[in-house]
């Protein structure tokens, strides 16, 4: 077993205080825990029959190419077609082209574009929340990609609970998490304890944005363990691969609780232990990565543990207490994700890009991550919805130039508008890639 990282392990004096009041607290206690990164295996779910595997990562062969070349496949990118066909043709545009992984969203919201036992189907693929499509998104996907030689790692929305302010439908089964962490953690003023609260007492949400549980919530994180578990278990998936994990914005844990987790206000007092209260909510983060690389990827040989992170590192740690040099163990070694992958990529396209994430500042962003990778992968992110497709080019070339291990373009949809998959092919994926090994897993 391996040791917790030094950076949030909570001093021992305090672990063992909680440990030992446990079994005397009440109901309330639910409320009150303190996040502890404390590594265990959780209990199996079920015996499967077999254990899917994940693609071989073999050592490849002298004078093969190896890069890691990733698509992320969002569920806006087949919106209004969510059809067997239409993942035949996305694999048929992504293995033409040249890529050997897609990112596949299967989580958006707290739902499932896969046989789930613990979240409802997506109301996406049939108009309503828990209805079985009759085919299973994931599984058919899976058996395309890996009969044309392309990983798929199953992409997953952490925090992100439900687009909008008003509560999804109810009665599904199985249940969605918004209820079951209101049955956990209870309500004040009909406001769920368990989501994120802004500073001012109101739940994170806006009309077009998530409502986002608590990070400190330890019963969020056994339920995420839970999801990933089922995955890995009953699925043939090269990886897992975490978006949204991190906090609303910079006034958004003031719930009630991680208000009894932290035991102080909200932005106030650092709590025990800690330098400062963002330092304990990057901690509440840090945990969750730090769960899913101790408890996931042990249960899959060759199982590959990413991240979308913030492309400002700075930003993302100051406003977001989001922190992937510490899971790429940059400060003190210990390492707890395989590959994180800046979304340096603008929200808004323009001929000629005058955005703010020029060419010289991506650049600059991706020496950053690579500097402070300590031996495990950077996978930076490159848009896709360039007017040229020579943004696309450039930026593949200036990140072979600084020696990642690939690279990953967001999305598959705005690759077809352009046209780009020919361009792909015929340039910089002109030379087959096979995806780079994972040497590190014990």
């Amino acid at each position: 077993m391996k040791r917790l990282p030094v950076h949030i392990l909570i001093p021992i004096t305090v672990v063992l205080v909680v440990i030992l009041g446990l079994a005397a607290l009440a109901t309330a206690v639910d409320e009150s825990r303190t996040f502890l990164p404390v590594v265990m295996q959780p209990e199996p779910t079920a015996t499967p029959t077999v254990t899917p595997t994940a693609t071989p990562t073999a050592t490849p062969q002298p004078g093969t190419m190896v890069e890691m070349r990733a698509i992320w496949v969002s569920r806006f990118d087949w919106l209004g077609d969510y059809t067997p066909q239409k993942i035949d043709e996305i694999v048929g545009n992504v293995a033409d082209a040249g890529f050997n992984a897609i990112f596949f969203q299967v989580r958006g919201e707290a739902d499932a574009f896969y046989e789930s036992a613990y979240e409802p189907w997506s109301a996406r693929l049939t108009g309503t929340l828990g209805q079985n499509p009759g085919w299973d998104p994931l599984g058919y996907l899976i058996q395309q990609a890996h009969a044309r030689n392309i990983q798929v790692h199953a992409y997953l929305n952490i925090y992100a609970i439900w687009v909008g302010c008003n509560p999804p439908p109810a009665g599904t089964n199985p249940p969605h998490l918004y209820y079951r962490i209101a049955q956990e953690h209870g309500t004040t003023d009909g406001k769920l304890n368990g989501l994120q609260w802004y500073s001012n007492g109101n739940v994170v949400c806006s009309p077009s944005d998530y409502q986002r549980s608590s990070p400190a919530s330890v019963f969020v994180d056994n339920h995420l363990m839970d999801v990933a578990a089922d995955l890995v278990t009953h699925y043939a998936i090269d990886g897992i691969h975490l978006d949204h994990i991190r906090y609303g914005g910079s006034t958004t844990s003031c719930d009630p609780v991680s208000a009894a987790a932290a035991g102080v206000p909200c932005f106030s007092a650092p709590p025990n232990g800690y330098a400062s209260y963002g330092d304990w909510q990057r901690t509440q983060v840090n945990g969750t990565v730090w769960k899913f690389y101790t408890q996931i990827v042990p249960q899959k040989e060759g199982l590959w543990l990413s991240a979308a992170v913030w492309p400002s590192y700075n930003t993302g740690y100051n406003n977001y207490y989001q922190d992937p040099k510490s899971w790429l163990g940059f400060y003190d070694g210990v390492s707890y994700i395989d590959s994180v992958s800046p979304m340096i990529y603008p929200g808004v396209y323009n001929c000629p890009d005058n955005s703010s994430w020029t060419q010289t500042v991506w650049y600059n962003t991706v020496a950053e991550y690579q500097g402070a990778r300590n031996g495990r992968y950077i996978i930076p992110g490159i848009g896709a919805g360039y007017c040229t497709f020579n943004e696309i080019e450039a930026r593949i070339n200036m990140a072979r130039s600084l020696g990642t291990a690939g690279h990953a373009i967001f999305s598959y949809s705005g690759l077809k508008n352009n046209q780009y998959f020919d361009d792909l092919r015929n340039g910089p994926y002109a030379e087959t890639a096979v995806v780079p090994p994972i040497n590190w897993h014990p």
